[in-house]
């Protein structure tokens, strides 16, 4: 049991500290230390002088991302018990203390008194290669949203210099497509370039798989083209600089698949055991879940993860139909609905249930969060058993029990 409850208000550069005796009932001075070794170790003598048994404190940490990182791996290292506080919970504990100022030290003595509360989340060092999965399916899911909307930019500039470019190629992030954009950018500089240039610009970037007759329509395209080419210069070089990033970007991503892909195959885990998901998304939910054993059930999982209703009740009121949490992983989340979205495409027995439920008038929206829902089951029971999905497990269990 803790005798010292030691809160800490993250900063860039110097943290705050907030120490509070629980025999006395006090709290000691509060002061603040820098964000390098010596800080940290400035600390380490300060709570040595209350106690040299590092069992004694409990530390509170808000949860800030790469400001709190150094201090929880440097005081976890050495051995301390260590909790992450959510600075949301922390800011409404404080007003309901009363406390109408907003200063680091008071935040550090509130931190310090939230401890005394249950259901904080303990911390431990991860495992390095989920820690390091877990950068990485970040970055990539950062650096595909950014992918997003460079194309956005490029589709809406398409929309006014060459709005039949799109008829050609369906797809806009292709490499032939963003090739032949980077080189010549805009209806007029295709037909300048002439059909031998752009059949060998089509056929380089797709080894081979275009040629002249895709130069022809994209020239054809080019000269009936009701594009506003008084913006061709401009807008021809917008088209240009954002194809180039483009096509670095998706280098970029490319890379750090790989990467993912290397570790991910360091883990205990077989893609095939699981019901749908490239790597890079198993990846992303895998790290994301860290240690399955910290959930006990599988509610506590759901709701971890804000896959779950929000519920609201007040005296003999109780909202019917409430909306889902949005308190979840952000990185998590998306990946979750998008697989929603493929197993209904994909998977039979999730088709199924689609269709039986829109028969019965549900809202699609509403049953994809319910296909969520059961894939994050399956996961969970995968993770939390070792055991591969088995589409038929429903019908291959009836015929255990009635031969038994």
């Amino acid at each position: 049991m803790a005798k010292y409850h030691v809160g800490v208000d993250v900063g860039k550069n110097r943290h705050h500290v907030s120490i509070r005796d629980l025999p006395k009932d006090s709290y000691h001075k509060a002061f603040s230390v820098s964000c390098d070794r010596k800080g940290f170790l400035n600390l380490v003598s300060n709570l040595e002088k209350f106690s040299t048994n590092k069992d004694d404190f409990l530390i509170g940490v808000e949860a800030c991302g790469p400001y709190s990182a150094t201090f929880v791996y440097f005081f976890l290292s050495l051995g301390y018990k260590l909790v992450e506080i959510n600075p949301f919970q922390a800011a409404q504990f404080r007003r309901a203390q009363g406390k109408k100022a907003k200063t680091d030290r008071i935040d550090a003595r509130s931190l310090a008194a939230i401890l005394s509360l249950d259901n904080h989340k303990t911390l431990s060092i991860p495992d390095p290669v989920l820690d390091n999965l877990k950068e990485l399916t970040r970055l990539r899911a950062d650096l595909v949203k950014e992918r997003s909307r460079m194309l956005s930019q490029i589709r809406e500039t398409l929309t006014t210099l060459f709005p039949e470019f799109s008829e050609v190629f369906k797809h806009l992030d292709s490499a032939s497509s963003l090739a032949l954009l980077t080189a010549f950018p805009g209806p007029e500089h295709i037909i300048h370039a002439g059909e031998e240039k752009v059949t060998q610009c089509l056929s380089n970037a797709s080894p081979g798989r275009m040629g002249r007759g895709m130069a022809r329509a994209i020239i054809e395209s080019a000269q009936k083209t009701v594009g506003v080419l008084q913006k061709q210069p401009a807008l021809g070089t917008k088209i240009s600089v954002i194809g180039e990033r483009l096509l670095s970007l998706q280098a970029s991503i490319n890379r750090v698949e790989n990467e993912i892909a290397d570790l991910f195959h360091k883990l205990p885990y077989d893609p095939e055991a699981f019901p749908i998901g490239h790597i890079p998304s198993l990846a992303t939910i895998i790290s994301e879940i860290g240690d399955i054993h910290r959930f006990p059930t599988l509610k506590q999982f759901l709701s971890h993860f804000g896959w779950c209703p929000r519920t609201f009740q007040t005296g003999n009121y109780r909202l019917e139909h409430p909306r889902m949490s949005h308190a979840g992983n952000k990185y998590l989340r998306r990946i979750v609905w998008m697989l929603s979205i493929s197993a209904i495409r994909l998977l039979p027995r999730y088709q199924a249930y689609f269709a039986q439920r829109v028969r019965e008038g549900k809202s699609k929206m509403h049953i994809l969060v319910a296909v969520g829902r059961k894939l994050l089951s399956v996961f969970y029971a995968i993770l939390k058993r070792g055991i591969p999905y088995d589409p038929d497990w429903e019908e291959n269990r009836h015929l255990a029990l009635a031969r038994s």
